[in-house]
């Protein structure tokens, strides 16, 4: 019984003696904010990103936006901030520090993501209204960070993805998995102390055995998939709705139940746009459609 335990949990005690010590360590420096700006001024609340370029796309297009976090809890012991920690001392490359992600198809603040708690665990995240979302009610708006990114893709494809994410919009079926952190804790800490340098980066990586993709028929119910965390919901959605992404996951052998939030910024095509503060989100949104008008159409507000 000892082995079988010590066998389950020892995964999230070593991302937890981790995150214990990421939390004695930390700098002030922001990863999230000089991603957008290297050397950027510590005063800054929120950054557009400049010479923001996609890759090219036949046809008429559209653009589908995900909001990366790096939030400040509150509480320094709150779990999600030991699995932060965890995640963080567990990075094989140099990306921003981010743990929890969500889904848009617009730049106003009303990204949908994937958390523990409440009959509707798909739920709306507002950054400028914390306290309406069970998970970022325990988050500081002030000090939590956002990065807004962008995928170009076709007409069709945003209406298949947007199709796609409003079933689970309206589904009280699709829950968050602790189960599958214990899974990606086992995955994160091979990938960072015991992988070949060479199978250590994202799309390079090796899977277990079982790890699969899933292609959903969409004309069946029930062959829609329940059981995620936030990053791998993200990974299965555009998995099942974007032929470049699902391309890419094929070609290098990316499975998207392995997923964390920092892997998402590396699928390609994924464009960093802008980044803030969770409490002057829209503050920021506003300021990249008026650098960038092509995407007033996105913001409302």
């Amino acid at each position: 019984m000892f082995k079988k335990i010590s066998k389950t949990y020892l995964p999230l005690i070593a991302l937890f003696v981790l995150s214990l010590s990421f939390q004695s360590c930390k700098t002030t420096r922001s990863l999230a904010k000089e991603a957008i700006e290297p050397g950027a001024p510590e005063e800054a609340t929120f950054i557009v990103a400049h010479d923001v370029v996609f890759p090219e796309c036949e046809g008429s297009f559209k653009y589908i936006f995900f909001r990366l976090y790096n939030p400040a809890y509150k509480n320094p012991f709150y779990v999600a901030n030991l699995l932060k920690g965890g995640i963080k001392m567990t990075k094989t490359e140099e990306v921003p520090d981010l743990s929890h992600a969500a889904i848009n198809f617009s730049l106003d603040d009303s990204y949908y993501g994937l958390t523990l708690g409440g009959e509707h665990q798909f739920a709306e995240e507002e950054c400028a209204i914390p306290e309406n979302n069970k998970y970022m009610k325990n988050c500081d708006p002030t000090k939590s960070e956002q990065i807004t990114y962008g995928l170009r893709v076709t007409e069709e494809e945003f209406e298949k993805t947007q199709q796609f994410v409003e079933h689970y919009k309206n589904s009280t079926d699709i829950k968050y998995a602790p189960s599958l952190n214990f899974k990606l804790a086992i995955f994160s800490l091979k990938r960072k102390f015991f992988a070949p340098k060479d199978h250590k980066q994202f799309g390079t990586l090796i899977y277990p055995e079982d790890a699969k993709n899933k292609k959903v028929d969409r004309k069946k119910k029930d062959d829609y998939l329940n059981d995620f965390v936030c990053s791998t919901f993200i990974g299965y959605v555009l998995y099942n709705n974007v032929e470049s992404v699902s391309k890419f996951f094929d070609e290098n052998n990316i499975k998207y139940e392995y997923m964390n939030v920092t892997d998402i910024s590396l699928i390609p095509g994924m464009t960093p746009l802008f980044y803030s503060n969770w409490d002057n989100y829209l503050e920021a949104a506003n300021a990249f459609v008026e650098e960038y008008p092509e995407f007033k159409e996105y913001l409302s507000n």
